[in-house]
């Protein structure tokens, strides 16, 4: 398993700071905007991030259902 459960949850915690933070630009005309590329970079980042976090909770799961029939 490469990370564990509390490492998962601490990376989830951040990507939603990160989505928060990226919402704000939306609202928030007092502070200079990234550039469309910059969002689209963060974004995809983002999304590259909760497959990595997604094929570490499959690789869990996997794991734990082979200890049930073990």
């Amino acid at each position: 398993m490469k990370r564990d459960l509390y490492d998962l949850s601490a990376e989830i915690s951040g990507l939603a700071m990160i989505i928060t933070g990226l919402s704000k630009q939306l609202l928030n005309n007092k502070a200079d905007p990234l550039t469309p590329q910059s969002i689209h970079d963060a974004l995809f980042g983002i999304s590259n991030y909760l497959e990595r976090i997604a094929a570490d909770l499959e690789e869990r799961a996997a794991i734990e259902d082979e200890g049930k029939y073990e």
